[in-house]
């Protein structure tokens, strides 16, 4: 059984200033400021709920049902084959569109789950 969840605009930030050295009795230190780059990156992880081990994807900073498939593709690909799979995800569009479904046809040992929509009012 997997949690699968994305997380957006995930910024790749580099530190301004240089790492300081580690000294006998002065600890390494980091500077506190990033250089503010404009490129961002999604990623895709799942949980194995059993195990506690986590598969992880990054993919360009608008991803796509298209992206969703192949890290689908993925986790699939790294359990024992036709192993029954539950995954369990939110109810985002490109979590259920044509292309998720002919990914499910193709892949009978694989079950969604969708988590409930919450009522706001």
């Amino acid at each position: 059984m997997f949690c699968v969840d994305e997380k957006t605009a995930i910024q790749a930030l580099d530190r301004k200033n240089r790492m300081l050295p580690l000294w006998p009795g002065r600890a390494e230190s980091h500077g506190f400021e990033y250089k503010h780059e404009t490129a961002t990156l999604s990623l895709f992880a799942a949980l194995n709920v059993v195990t506690g081990e986590v598969l992880g994807k990054t993919a360009a900073p608008r991803h796509t049902s298209v992206q969703f498939v192949a890290f689908l593709c993925e986790v699939v690909s790294a359990q024992p084959a036709r192993k029954e799979l539950h995954v369990i995800c939110d109810n985002v569009s490109s979590h259920k569109i044509d292309a998720v479904q002919i990914f499910l046809a193709n892949h009978m040992n694989v079950s969604m789950h969708y988590t409930p929509r919450t009522r706001h009012g």
